[in-house]
């Protein structure tokens, strides 16, 4: 069977059982692709208190032995759980922080994340996503790590949206990734330690809870306070000495009235390792557009870069310039750490 064809035939069984599961659990789309993946992982349809109903179950086992029938690499089961994310999102009208972080910003991230590992020489990687949302961010990053180096990443995933949080875990369960979620506001304390790197795409907006606020400084002197902000400084905090966090941020981040707050407190607490535009093709407006900010908590391994590298990142699908970037992500993690 040719390779499209694989994944088109297994993208649509995985659709079809998702309806199935909507149907019967009366559930919303994602929570029946979460329950579907969850099956998928254990190899068993869950029922509870009757649901699904034994000819539902029949229906779906049929499927998943035809699903188990097709081989398929990882990345091409990780694209097929992916789109079937996008299109239940899209059917339950996902609100915007909460909507998936596309394949290309975890592939970018990736590249970045890849040449400071190596530089850091570990075996070993602790890494976590405080904001994980779907977990289709920290699932890409990990995946193309694996590609590209010999690895063994432990992974955490911090969320307070439970139907969100299941997914995550279900979606890592499937391709066989070690992680472990909590199901928590990220900005209350955390309950893991011996972190190394974390990566997020960070939702935009004010954190309605003004007591937890006020122990960081990144807080606003009046009213709510920037989720954002409270989450870089929060995250940065719980990594370890000379840990590094991969941000996703709105490019204007360093441009608003509060940015001044957040400087200072960056000034004092970590290295700004590097600000880069993501690629201008992925966003809608201007006003969209976000970037990709690195930092480094202070140590006794870590040392202000002496350029911080700055630009816009190419369109992924512009070999020739992307292939530069490479070349200047790796220079910058030589001179960096």
């Amino acid at each position: 069977m040719a390779e499209n064809q694989a994944l088109q035939q297994y993208f649509d069984l995985l659709d079809e059982s998702t309806a199935l599961l909507k149907e019967s659990l009366s559930s919303s789309n994602v929570d029946a692709l979460s329950e579907n993946l969850n099956n998928i992982a254990n190899k068993e349809v869950f029922v509870e208190n009757g649901a699904p109903n034994e000819e539902t179950v029949q229906k779906l086992n049929d499927i998943y032995k035809k699903m188990s029938d097709i081989n398929l690499t990882q990345t091409q089961l990780k694209q097929a759980i992916t789109i079937s994310i996008i299109k239940s999102q899209r059917s339950d009208k996902t609100e915007v922080n909460k909507l998936m972080t596309p394949d290309t910003i975890g592939l970018i991230s990736s590249v970045i994340g890849y040449e400071i590992i190596k530089k850091l020489d570990v075996k070993e990687l602790n890494i976590i996503d405080p904001t994980v949302g779907t977990g289709n961010l920290l699932i890409e990053f990990i995946h193309q790590l694996k590609l590209a180096m010999d690895i063994n990443v432990n992974a955490a995933a911090i969320d307070n949206d439970e139907s969100l949080l299941s997914l995550t875990k279900v979606f890592g369960e499937v391709l066989n990734i070690n992680l472990e979620a909590y199901l928590q506001d990220a900005i209350a304390d955390w309950p893991i330690e011996d972190i190394q790197l974390a990566i997020a795409d960070l939702p935009v907006g004010y954190y309605p809870v003004d007591d937890n606020a006020i122990k960081f400084e990144t807080k606003s002197e009046s009213g709510h306070s920037y989720a954002h902000h409270l989450l870089i400084e929060q995250t940065m905090d719980n990594l370890n000495d000379d840990g590094v966090g991969i941000f996703i941020v709105p490019s204007q981040i360093f441009q608003t009235e509060e940015a001044k707050i957040l400087s200072s407190w960056m000034v004092k607490s970590v290295y700004l390792q590097a600000v880069l535009d993501l690629p201008n093709n992925l966003f809608t407006s201007k006003e969209a557009q976000k970037s990709i900010v690195v930092l480094q908590k202070h140590g006794d391994h870590s040392k202000q870069t002496p350029n911080v590298l700055m630009g816009t990142i190419p369109d992924v699908n512009n070999i020739k310039e992307f292939e530069e970037f490479r070349k200047q992500i790796k220079k910058w993690s030589e001179e960096t750490f």
